[in-house]
């Protein structure tokens, strides 16, 4: 059964990442910022965004993940930790 939670995780992760992605691109074709808008919803709370941080640590130390998308990952999460924190 923890093959399918962590397939379910896997492909959680996935999504999150292409809606990243897709804000990028969107945020980039209108001209906002690259730090903008774009991070992500910005109405999770920080035992959520800690959570998907630690998630996002197992993955990748599994070797389900590459360097960047970790990279890209953390660096959303803590944006906007930054943001709930300031």
């Amino acid at each position: 059964m923890s093959s399918s939670v962590g397939k379910r995780q896997r492909e959680r992760q996935k999504l999150e990442r292409a809606q990243a992605k897709a804000e990028r691109r969107a945020a980039r074709q209108a001209g906002l910022p690259a730090g903008g808008d774009a991070l992500g919803p910005a109405d999770r709370s920080e035992p959520e965004l800690i959570d998907e941080l630690r998630a996002l640590q197992r993955a990748f130390g599994e070797g389900e993940m590459s360097a960047e998308d970790f990279e890209e990952g953390r660096d959303r999460i803590q944006a906007q930790l930054q943001r709930l924190l300031s």
